[in-house]
């Protein structure tokens, strides 16, 4: 049972707390949703973030316990809209590149088409190309986050603005092959 008065004290107690009564729950709540457990576990994290930046005040545990569920519910409905974008840009990249193909037009070789990628992010400037260099290394946004020593939403930003800047300077070819190596 979770004890609100604790809560509102908002120190180590109160979140490890909330963390050791929510976390395995509320993660099964959006992996159900998000059919992705590390995107769950993520989602979960980033509101026990807002939850403690924000350090509203709550009536009860029952109120709390549903602004919880709720901040799931919407963070993991945007990463499903986010991930719907997402898999239509790398369609849409497949679709250019099969049509490419169709046109008579050579498959590239897949050497330039790696240059090209690893070209386009060595011009990004240092800390977004740091941050995508891991993120090709496989490691998730809360491992870039934590080894960074940065807020995971600094990091979520960066691949963002990151993001913005290659697709500007590279061909579809290599876009599709940084999602395929990023994912």
């Amino acid at each position: 049972m979770i004890d609100i008065e604790v809560v509102h004290r908002w120190d180590d107690a109160s979140l490890k707390m909330l963390y050791s009564h929510y976390y395995k729950a509320l993660v099964a709540f959006s992996a159900q949703m998000v059919e992705h457990q590390e995107a769950a576990e993520e989602l979960v994290q980033d509101a026990f973030v807002s939850l403690w930046q924000q350090r509203n005040t709550f009536q009860s545990a029952a109120t709390l316990r549903a602004y919880l569920y709720n901040t799931v519910r919407n963070k993991s409905i945007s990463w499903l809209r986010h991930e719907r974008v997402e898999r239509s840009r790398i369609e849409a990249f497949e679709r250019d590149f099969r049509l490419m193909q169709a046109d008579g037009g050579e498959e590239p070789d897949r050497e330039e088409v790696f240059r090209q990628l690893l070209q386009g992010i060595d011009a990004l400037p240092p800390r977004l190309r740091q941050v995508f260099l891991m993120a090709i290394e496989g490691k998730t946004s809360a491992d870039i986050a934590a080894e960074l020593g940065v807020a995971l939403e600094t990091v979520k930003k960066q691949r963002q603005r990151g993001l913005k800047h290659l697709r500007r300077m590279l061909a579809p070819e290599a876009m599709l092959l940084f999602f395929v190596l990023a994912d």
